[in-house]
């Protein structure tokens, strides 16, 4: 594979601040997740899955600048409350099945396009995902599981920006901030 221009690898020192990023970003968030909000209302691995979900929420937001991780909060937000929806009218009524599983992943694909948010439908449909099986798992008060996700993601959303914004803040500080940002989009990545 080679190295382009616009990749991370590009240059060593953009690579390591953006790496630097992604680790403190989900340390907070998977704290905040597992300490700040599990330890009062949830079992201890109810707590750790909210801080693996927090943490992926988190590195789903940390992009190339401040308007493309707000971009992709936005995305994550808007794909977590379409899950959101689905999963709750369908968990507070009926029990998990593959049969649900599949209607709901079918609708979070469709309702992104829909609604003019094409971006959306993987993370959607992902998302419910999870959701949905994690909702198998522990059948008792299994409604909760879209409540307690969409929880998660806004802690992980949070402190993505959070720690863009005080890295960037640094960066200011101590005049490491100029210079472009690696490209970290998603389809920079591919291939």
């Amino acid at each position: 594979m080679a190295v382009t221009s616009s990749s991370p690898k590009a240059g060593t020192g953009r690579l390591l601040r953006y790496s630097v990023e992604v680790g403190l970003a989900s340390l907070l968030s998977y704290w905040a997740a597992t300490r700040l909000w599990s330890t009062a209302h949830q079992r201890y691995e109810e707590g750790q899955l909210g801080g693996m979900w927090a943490a992926i929420s988190t590195i789903f937001v940390i992009r190339e600048c401040k308007r493309e991780s707000a971009i992709a909060a936005i995305a994550r937000m808007s794909a977590t409350l379409i899950s959101f929806v689905f999963c709750l009218a369908y968990l507070a009524f009926l029990p998990f099945h593959a049969w649900g599983l599949a209607l709901l992943v079918g609708l979070s694909v469709l309702v992104p396009g829909l609604i003019g948010r094409p971006g959306d439908e993987a993370t959607a449909a992902i998302t419910t995902t999870v959701v949905m099986v994690v909702a198998g798992l522990n059948p008792h008060g299994a409604w909760k599981q879209p409540l307690l996700r969409l929880a998660d993601t806004a802690i992980g959303v949070a402190a993505g920006l959070v720690t863009l914004v005080i890295v960037h803040q640094i960066g200011k500080w101590t005049g490491r901030g100029s210079g472009p940002p690696p490209d970290r989009s998603p389809t920079s990545q591919a291939g």
